[in-house]
């Protein structure tokens, strides 16, 4: 049995981090970055270039089909959903929980649960050091991963929430 991340390392420590007890979200090659606006798809290069330096495998990045994603979302924030394609049919109920957050600028909102990991900033700004922490998480699932030598089970995310801001 493989042994999982009880709390992350930030380089910033977030201004609010909940970790959630439930079944992690578990990595395959079948999963995708989702995004609402090709804006910032050059930002999502950095993932799926860490993906493919550990392992070995290119994840694509997409938008999210307008069906999948109500409007009034994809005006209100710049998201990211890191998922399969099965799970970014749901990109409406993956969302509405978290329709009112208010986030101030250079702040994003993170979470991750069994099925996806949700990314919603308001600007560039918030949206990139989302992203910078999203490749921390990963980053220490794969050490632990690879420490582990357990080849034949996922990797695994714990589930949490998290709000964090540039300043």
């Amino acid at each position: 049995m493989s042994k999982n991340i009880k709390k992350y390392v930030f380089k910033s420590k977030p201004k609010e981090i909940t970790y959630i007890d439930g079944e992690p979200l578990k990595l395959s090659k079948d999963f995708s970055f989702f995004h609402n606006k090709i804006k910032f798809r050059k930002e999502l290069t950095r993932l799926q270039n860490f993906f493919k330096d550990f392992a070995k495998i290119a994840l694509q990045a997409s938008g999210i089909r307008d069906s999948y994603l109500k409007e009034e979302y994809s005006e209100n924030f710049l998201l990211v959903i890191f998922t399969t394609n099965q799970i970014i049919r749901k990109a409406d109920l993956i969302i509405e929980p978290h329709k009112n957050l208010e986030l101030s600028p250079g702040c994003f909102f993170l979470e991750s649960n069994s099925e996806s990991m949700l990314l919603l900033a308001k600007d560039m700004e918030g949206l990139s050091f989302g992203v910078d922490t999203m490749e921390e998480i990963f980053s220490q699932t794969f050490e632990i991963y690879f420490e582990q030598k357990n080849f034949d089970d996922y990797l695994k995310i714990r589930p949490f929430k998290l709000l964090n801001c540039i300043k």
